[in-house]
């Protein structure tokens, strides 16, 4: 806590390395809470930028961590109303869909968060995974490939394929198990649609 004291210190006084160090920190998170709303990678990254020049040209009223995430959060989820709005006025086909998603209640936001964070938690638990299962647990479940799409790129089989994705989620289940997370481990695969055929 005192390193992210001291990065929040650093950002205050103009440094860019704590502008990036807080990029890297936030930006997945940020990017996949805004892809929630959007269901359009490009128009996530985008706002997510825009959100981090924001935090740079307001990082005088940044007093600690908690103050900085509700700011990075309530930020990108306004951004992603007013991109909903601009769009609801450019296809009117789609406006009653787009007024539903603006008037989420406040519990949904808070379980988009919370997906979010999750998500976050089971990302660092895959990338500790051996590579390969690594890359067949993100092809599979991030970037929605299917087993013969990915056996195309990975230039292997099914069974390999079935095989790492199989020893990737034991190897997840008994990560969380050991740290009292099982629970955890469920839902964060619910988020990431893992249990897809």
């Amino acid at each position: 806590m005192l390193q992210l004291e001291s990065h929040i210190n650093a950002l205050k006084e103009g440094n860019e390395s704590a502008l990036c160090f807080f990029m890297d920190h936030f930006g997945h998170a940020l990017r996949y809470f805004a892809f929630s709303y959007l269901r359009s990678k490009t128009d996530a990254e985008e706002i997510v930028s825009d959100i981090f020049v924001k935090l740079w040209n307001h990082r005088q009223k940044v007093d600690n961590y908690e103050s900085l995430k509700a700011f990075l959060y309530i930020a990108t989820k306004n951004a992603c109303i007013d991109m909903k709005r601009s769009a609801r006025f450019k296809m009117q086909t789609e406006e009653l869909d787009i007024l539903q998603n603006l008037s989420l209640p406040e519990d949904d936001i808070l379980k988009k968060i919370f997906r979010t964070e999750l998500t976050e938690l089971l990302l660092a638990e895959i990338d500790k995974l051996p590579k390969q299962q690594a890359k067949i647990c993100k092809m599979s479940f991030l970037e929605d490939l299917d087993t013969e799409e990915i056996c195309k790129i990975l230039d292997t089989t099914p069974s390999n394929v079935y095989y790492a994705r199989s020893k990737a989620l034991l190897a997840l289940k008994e990560r969380f198990r050991s740290k009292n997370f099982e629970y955890l481990l469920l839902i964060s695969m619910s988020a990431l649609h893992i249990f897809k055929s």
